[in-house]
């Protein structure tokens, strides 16, 4: 599709213009905040409007509330507001998109909140891992995450979400490209707060509002984000001698749940096309 070719052109040359330029390693922490709105707007092809209606125009505005409060928070250097943030947005958003549904299922909402804080912590024990790929490794793994989720909402009925989380893909792998070579990419709070909690509203809406989600699929994603404890020996070796390979066997350990939760939603549903 052009729209996600484009983020993910758009992100790699805004990534090598940024280096050039020699910006300030913080402002890197913007890339995928922006790519998620760039992927959002060529979606929908249009701004949500103000107050939002309806969870896909939520979705907008968590993102960006969430990209405002991770810049705030990297710029103060205030940890402890951070991880704050990282418990809160998870709960706050399921709250906020499953609105109608809170009295109706909540069980629904605590889990979706739980999974969401738990795929956010694992990205950010990831970024603050002290080696040299510990900001490109949580950025694979959004990525990965963002494609793997792709095909599920897809076939959840949710054609929009499809596109928007290729977009997003492919935009973080553009910056990711970039920065295979002498990295300098920084996965901040706002990466996080903004661009991976808004693919986390995402999951949340397919999940709580369509509600014709694969959850067994959507769960073996999940382990995507257990990918680096299971493989750190491997990865540590690889790092220390070559770190681009130790990126790109990185990349293909996170292929891993990403390609089996596929396999399981199209050996339970086959490939009929949502209605």
């Amino acid at each position: 599709m052009l729209a996600v070719a484009i983020c993910g052109l758009l992100s790699f040359a805004l990534s090598g213009l940024m280096r050039w330029g020699r910006v300030d390693r913080r402002w890197y922490d913007l890339l995928i905040p922006l790519g998620f709105f760039l992927s959002y707007w060529l979606t929908y092809n249009r701004l949500p409007s103000f107050p939002p209606v309806g969870a896909v125009n939520k979705v907008f505005y968590l993102a960006a509330v969430g990209s405002i409060l991770g810049v705030a928070t990297e710029w103060t250097g205030s940890r402890r507001l951070g991880q704050l943030l990282l418990a809160a947005m998870p709960v706050a958003s399921a709250a906020y998109i499953g609105d109608t549904i809170a009295l109706a299922q909540p069980l629904d909402l605590v889990v979706a909140a739980l999974a969401g804080a738990a795929a956010l912590y694992a990205l950010h024990r990831e970024a603050d891992y002290p080696d040299e790929g510990s900001d490109l490794r949580p950025a694979i793994m959004l990525a990965v995450a963002s494609a793997g989720f792709a095909p599920i909402a897809f076939m959840g009925a949710s054609s929009s979400s499809l596109q928007l989380s290729l977009g997003v893909a492919f935009g973080i792998a553009g910056i990711v490209v970039g920065h295979l070579s002498r990295p300098n990419y920084r996965f901040g709070w706002a990466s996080l707060l903004g661009g991976a909690a808004g693919m986390m509203a995402v999951a949340q809406t397919v999940a709580l509002i369509t509600r014709k989600i694969d959850l067994l699929a959507l769960a073996v994603l999940l382990l995507l984000f257990l990918v680096p404890s299971a493989c750190r020996v491997i990865l540590d070796r690889l790092d220390q001698k070559t770190p681009a390979l130790a990126t790109f066997v990185f990349a293909g350990f996170c292929l891993v749940p990403a390609v089996a939760a596929v396999a399981v939603m199209l050996a339970r549903k086959g490939f009929s096309l949502p209605l």
